[in-house]
């Protein structure tokens, strides 16, 4: 579901009106072999409009055409085609017959696991709305692009910084001119004056604290000439490691928030479905870890030359 919405997007296979009527998702049974991100984007548990449904319509056909391939297997064109025919028709008429039992005992496994997620919503006391809000801002900090190694690192942080001393520099002098007009009451409208004195303020105060944190980052001082830092080395390898352990904190996280489902599933007895999730989610984790190694590894590395 990821790659081909991208794709639908990046190479335009369908309109914007056809697209804003699809919603595109993972298997459940797949989503964990991807990255933290797109679960929180992808995973029906976590899409609006899916409900308890799993996604893995055609994996429970295939598993029911299992039992065939020995015999089809040194069966001829015709006639493998025809017990393959055969045998979806009967499958499908067999999913008729009991579609009512299935409907009923999903509706009540439905309506348990609504009653248990209504009663946490109803313990926590808290509005919907907050947590609504807490949510999106939650998809949308774990879904920003990790900082990554570069030869340049250090030269391209340096320019960031400059680039918004600059613009402070042009918020000030804004500032100052705001307050000059203030005192030698050289305007009509002082109310709106005002106003735009507080919002030119607020803007300045967000740039420097910007600022200071970029340089804390940079782990240089107020005084420091940045522009005679672009060659230097420590600067280089130091912010390489810091793109290192930002990677190494948000592969933590992604690793944390994965194991809280596994600690759920030791703590209670979960439905059959479920459990193979559980199942899947510990094969993805046990993948992912080798990737946390060498992260580590290469911190470790960057550390000492340091």
């Amino acid at each position: 579901g990821c790659q081909l919405e991208r794709s639908c997007r990046k190479w335009e296979f369908f309109s914007e009106a056809i697209l804003s009527c699809l919603t595109f998702a993972i298997a459940v049974f797949h989503a964990y072999g991807h990255q933290w991100p797109c679960q929180v984007i992808y995973h029906p548990r976590k899409r609006v409009g899916f409900g308890l449904s799993d996604g893995e319509g055609c994996e429970r056909l295939w598993s029911f055409l299992k039992p065939l391939i020995p015999v089809l297997r040194v069966s001829g064109f015709h006639q493998r085609l025809f017990v393959l025919d055969y045998q979806v028709r009967h499958l499908h008429a067999k999913s008729l017959a009991c579609f009512g039992d299935w409907l009923h005992r999903w509706w009540l496994h439905c309506r348990k696991k609504m009653a248990v997620a209504s009663e946490a919503l109803t313990s926590l006391d808290i509005d919907e709305s907050i947590l609504r809000d807490q949510w999106a801002a939650q998809v949308a900090h774990q879904t920003v692009p990790l900082a990554r190694q570069s030869k340049n690192k250090g030269e391209e942080e340096i320019a960031r910084v400059l680039a918004l001393e600059k613009i402070l520099e042009h918020q000030q002098i804004a500032v100052n001119d705001l307050e000059h007009q203030l005192i030698t009451d050289s305007v009509c409208d002082v109310i709106d004056l005002n106003t735009c004195l507080l919002e030119a303020r607020r803007k300045l105060m967000v740039t420097t604290t910007l600022v200071a944190k970029r340089r804390a980052a940079l782990g240089v001082s107020d005084r420091a000439n940045l522009a005679a830092l672009k060659r230097n080395v420590y600067l280089q390898v130091r912010m390489n490691a810091r793109a290192v352990k930002t990677r190494i904190r948000e592969r933590l996280r992604q690793r944390k928030f994965e194991l809280e489902r596994l600690e759920r599933a030791y703590r209670t007895t979960l439905y059959d479905v479920e459990n193979k999730i559980q199942d899947h989610v510990q094969a993805a984790i046990k993948r992912r870890e080798p990737t946390i190694l060498k992260l580590v590894s290469n911190y470790n590395t960057l550390y000492k030359q340091l």
